[in-house]
C-alpha cells in the first residue's frame, strides 16, 4: 500500500523524471567507459554546439567591425572557412591509418585542441591583425573542430560495433549534447559580443577548445602494437579505394549529390542581411558599435 502511494505521489514522479537522464548517463558510462561519454559531451556539446554557436556570431562581428570587410567578401571568406570540413574524409583516413605514439584517436584530439586554442588566442590577443592571418586563424579554429569531430565519430562507430544494443543511445547522446550546447551558445553569443566584443569572445572560447585536449588525455583507448610506418601509404590507398568503391553505389552517391546541390545551388543572403540589421543608419542597428 505504501509503495503504491509513493509511486502515485506527483513529487516522486517528477523526481524520477529528473533523475532518469542521470541514470541513463550513468548506464552509458558503466557500459562504454566514462571517458567516452565525457568525450562525446565535450566534443559535440561544448566544442561543436556551444563553441560553434558562439563563434558564428562573433566571427561575423569580427570581420565586419575589426577587419572592415564587405558583405560579398565575407560570403567568400566564410565559404573558405568550410574547407576543413570538406576535408573530413582526409582527417578520417589519417586517424584510421596513421597512429601517433601507438594511438589512433587521442593524439588527434590533443592536436585539434591545441590548434583551436592557439588560433583563438591569436585572434583575441593580437592587435591590428592582417586579414590573411585572421583568415588563417579562423581556418585553424574550423580545422580543430573538424578534426575533433572526425575522431569522436570514429569512437562512436567503434563502440556501436562493439555494443550494437547501445548504438541508438550513443546517437541520442550525440544529438542531445550538440542541441543543448548550440542552444546555450546561440543564446549567449549576442550578449557576450556586446559585453566583451568579438575578440573577447574568441578569448573565452579558448577554454572550451582546451577541453578537447582533456579528452585526448583521458580517453580510454587500446594501444596499437607492432605498427610500422612502411605500410601507411598502402593502407591509405586501400582506405581511399574502399571509400571510392562505396561512393559508386547508387544508394550512396545519389543522396550525396542531392545534399551537395541543395547546399550549393540554394541562395544565401545571410551575410548581406547581417550587414543590414547591424547597420547604424539604414538598419535596425543591432550592432555592438555605437
Amino acid at each position: 500500500m505504501e509503495e503504491s502511494q509513493l509511486e502515485r505521489d506527483p513529487r516522486n514522479g517528477f523526481l524520477a523524471l529528473v533523475l532518469r537522464p542521470i541514470h541513463w548517463l550513468k548506464m552509458l558510462g558503466e557500459e562504454l567507459h566514462w571517458s567516452f561519454v565525457l568525450g562525446v559531451m565535450i566534443v559535440y556539446g561544448v566544442s561543436q554546439g556551444f563553441a560553434v554557436g558562439m563563434s558564428k556570431v562573433s566571427t561575423k562581428y569580427y570581420m565586419k567591425d575589426e577587419q572592415k570587410v564587405q558583405p560579398s567578401e565575407l560570403q567568400v571568406y566564410l565559404g573558405l572557412l568550410q574547407l576543413p570540413w570538406v576535408m573530413k574524409p582526409l582527417w578520417g583516413l589519417l586517424t584510421d591509418t596513421l597512429p601517433v605514439l601507438g594511438y589512433r584517436r587521442r593524439p588527434y584530439f590533443i592536436f585539434a585542441g591545441f590548434l583551436s586554442v592557439t588560433s583563438m588566442l591569436a585572434l583575441s590577443l593580437q592587435r591590428n591583425l592582417s586579414l590573411a592571418f585572421a583568415l588563417l586563424s579562423l581556418m585553424g579554429i574550423s580545422a580543430g573542430i573538424a578534426i575533433a569531430d572526425v575522431a569522436i565519430d570514429a569512437c562512436v562507430t567503434q563502440n556501436s560495433i562493439r555494443h550494437p544494443s547501445l548504438a541508438a543511445d550513443m546517437q541520442s547522446l550525440c544529438g542531445f549534447s550538440s542541441s543543448i550546447g548550440a542552444l546555450v551558445g546561440y543564446s549567449l553569443s549576442g550578449f557576450l559580443v556586446h559585453l566583451v566584443g568579438p575578440k573577447g569572445v574568441f578569448g573565452l572560447l579558448s577554454v572550451p577548445a582546451g577541453l578537447v585536449i582533456l579528452v585526448g588525455m583521458t580517453l580510454k583507448e587500446s594501444r596499437v602494437h607492432k605498427f610500422t610506418h612502411r605500410g601507411v601509404n598502402e593502407k591509405f590507398l586501400d582506405a581511399g579505394k574502399a571509400m571510392w568503391t562505396a561512393l559508386k553505389f547508387r544508394d550512396v552517391w545519389r543522396p550525396c549529390l542531392y545534399m551537395y546541390l541543395s547546399l550549393a545551388v540554394s541562395l544565401n543572403i545571410h551575410e548581406g542581411m547581417f550587414y543590414w540589421y547591424t547597420d547604424a543608419k539604414g538598419g535596425p542597428s543591432f550592432s555592438q558599435v555605437h
